[in-house]
């Protein structure tokens, strides 16, 4: 077949060339353009191959994509790695033909074959950035993408990509060895460790912050020195972009994160939920016992609860609203019952007695806490005169207004 395939080019090549002769060409000039005219034939022959191919990959490769029920391969396919693997295919054809076409020009094959291979390396690298990506997005569909990201990982992947295609492309270019390369960067180690500086100390922090769980995507963070306060969007190489709750952006060089110190509130999602850690102030002059008054006027409203009596047989009205209010906690919805719930005293001053709620919140979402902590303080504000009981609050800022009327 080749060597049938060698005859039908040679007899065309000599009836082209009768042909140019005719035409009143030179023998140099007419054998000139039938040798080239050959090459060129090659050309075309190799982009229908390539067209056939590519035709392939998106008709009859696609659909047997689609069909498959593996998420990897719509990545690979996605990301063109097959349609860019294609584009080898008539470099590869024109490199085989290029010395027995045109082999009475050394210069020219010498010429072609450099540009030949340098787009062999264009494509090598084209295709190494398609796989990275498709790797990427392979790995972001499982769950472990957002606590442990390779993005750091891919993009020194493809540091090190277009370093080695540098220097295949530099050594097809001064006819040596890439070896012979390597040995001369080997003295300019000093000026790439300058130059990728803040690549290797993303490289290293990335590493330690993946392997000891520091940080992932979603993850809120604090950094009052670079006024940070928000949403981890993405670990990349150099930078980590944080969205601040002010719908900022802050970009962190990733570095950073290990020399420097910064607050992540994740656990506090693993704990259980948001804190609630707030008190409110008790005139300490409006505690009292509890009277059978009181109590009647309680149970008549509903807001009694048993109290273990101290020692001496005495309740107080204070000791009922701490009850009534760990009552009110727990039945709430939103209170996570099953971490830590407590209402104490903490030690009084001179702006009276603070009763201290410590609660978690479930789920720790950030607006539905400040709702709910509203909600149960302007409840406890409301509820306390019920139990004889006052807000502590100086005297220049005693209310004087009319009591609105229930």
């Amino acid at each position: 077949m080749i060597v049938s395939t060698n005859v039908d080019v040679q007899n065309l090549g000599s009836g082209l060339k009768s042909l140019l002769l005719k035409w009143g060409f030179g023998d140099l000039t007419a054998r000139h353009i039938v040798d080239f005219s050959t090459l060129f034939v090659i050309f075309i022959i190799s982009v229908i191959v390539y067209q056939i191919v590519k035709f392939f990959i998106n008709r009859v490769l696609k659909r047997m994509v689609e069909k498959s029920e593996n998420k990897w391969d719509d990545h690979l396919y996605e990301q063109k790695v097959f349609t860019r693997l294609a584009l080898i295919l008539p470099l590869l054809i024109l490199q085989v033909s290029l010395s027995p076409t045109i082999s009475d020009y050394p210069h020219a094959v010498n010429i072609l074959n450099v540009i030949l291979k340098l787009l062999e390396v264009g494509i090598f690298l084209l295709v190494g950035i398609s796989f990275l990506n498709a790797l990427y997005k392979i790995y972001g569909d499982y769950e472990l993408a957002s606590a442990k990201p390779i993005k750091g990982y891919i993009q020194i992947g493809k540091i090190i990509l277009y370093i080695v295609v540098g220097i295949v492309a530099i050594s097809v270019l001064i006819g040596q060895s890439p070896l012979t390369l390597l040995a001369g960067l080997g003295a300019m180690s000093a000026v790439l460790m300058l130059i990728f500086k803040d690549s290797l100390l993303g490289f290293v922090a990335g590493v330690q912050l993946s392997n000891n769980k520091m940080l992932q995507i979603g993850d809120w963070i604090t950094m009052p020195k670079y006024n940070t306060d928000g949403t981890v969007l993405d670990i990349s190489l150099v930078t980590v972009k944080v969205r601040n709750f002010d719908n900022s952006v802050s970009c962190i060089p990733t570095y950073v994160l290990i020399t420097d110190s910064f607050q992540n509130w994740r656990s506090m999602g693993d704990a259980g939920g948001r804190r609630l850690k707030r008190q409110v102030n008790i005139d300490i002059f409006s505690i009292c016992f509890a009277g059978e008054v009181l109590i009647g006027s309680l149970k008549a409203k509903g807001l009694y609860r048993e109290v273990a009596m101290a020692e001496t047989g005495a309740m107080t009205n204070l000791g009922l609203f701490r009850r009534y209010l760990y009552d009110f906690l727990k039945s709430n919805p939103l209170i996570n019952s099953q971490s830590t719930l407590m209402v104490r005293h903490l030690p009084a001053g001179d702006t009276g007695l603070p009763i201290e709620i410590y609660a978690f919140y479930s789920p720790p979402d950030w607006v539905n806490a400040e709702n709910t902590t509203a909600a149960i303080f302007e409840h406890i504000y409301a509820v306390l005169p019920e139990f004889g009981l006052a807000v502590f609050q100086r005297p220049s800022g005693s209310f004087t207004g009319v009591k609105a009327n229930n």
